[in-house]
């Protein structure tokens, strides 16, 4: 089935197109040289990388991964509907006002890729709809109002996260930042983190998890 007009015509302005299995460049000079506004540039990161990670890191020599995720609250339903496509995932705008699935999804990753030692489910919700509304990473006293830390537990929150196989840790590496949007100063300090954007997309496809991690991200719709 072929991708929406509006979807292909922003792939198309990047030098991309969905083949009849993949992502395909079609025009290499325009990969190579067209300019990429910042709100586009998750599609085009990801679109390039998995055509070919040498050509992504060619692109974007200085994007690591953490700043890529950074990206995703810019951009906005026609871009966010593409990267979905890009990764094999149909979603359904609107996203912003519909955070329902983004939480459901949530939990559902949670769950399937064991990330339970790192993420919990608290009683009274920091937001109104949308389930993930009730998700706060582990290491802190969320039913205090002050938020203390848990003595130990971000030592042992960072031990898990060193244990995990690099496609679980780019995982949980999504999830907080899409949690955080800003820089992490508590849970991933002196652990691996600094992959560039296109190794880390090629490690999420290589492990067939692209298509969730593509789908969390599409329907994104803030914390």
């Amino acid at each position: 089935m072929p991708p929406p007009p509006d979807v292909a015509a922003l792939l198309d302005s990047l030098g991309l197109a969905i083949g009849t299995h993949q992502v395909e460049i079609i025009d290499f000079p325009q990969a190579e040289s067209a300019y990429v506004h910042h709100t586009r540039i998750p599609v085009a990161a990801v679109g390039y990388a998995l055509v070919s990670p040498t050509f992504a890191q060619g692109r974007f020599p200085k994007l690591t991964f953490i700043e890529l995720i950074h990206k995703l609250p810019a951009m906005d339903e026609i871009e966010a509907c593409t990267l979905a496509a890009v990764c094999n995932v149909e979603v359904q705008p609107p996203f912003w006002s519909n955070p329902e699935p983004f939480g459901i999804h949530l939990w559902a990753m949670i769950e399937r890729y064991d990330l339970g030692a790192f993420f919990q489910r608290v009683e009274h919700p920091y937001g109104s709809r949308g389930d993930h509304f009730l998700m706060r990473p582990r290491g802190f006293e969320w039913a205090d109002p002050d938020n203390p830390e848990i003595p130990g537990a971000l030592d042992q929150w960072r031990a898990e996260y060193r244990k995990l196989p690099p496609y679980r840790q780019l995982l949980v590496a999504t999830i907080l930042q899409l949690y955080l949007q800003r820089d992490d100063e508590y849970w991933m300090r002196r652990v691996p983190k600094t992959w560039h954007a296109a190794q880390g997309i090629a490690i999420l496809k290589e492990h067939g998890v692209l298509h969730d991690w593509g789908k969390l991200c599409a329907l994104y719709p803030g914390w």
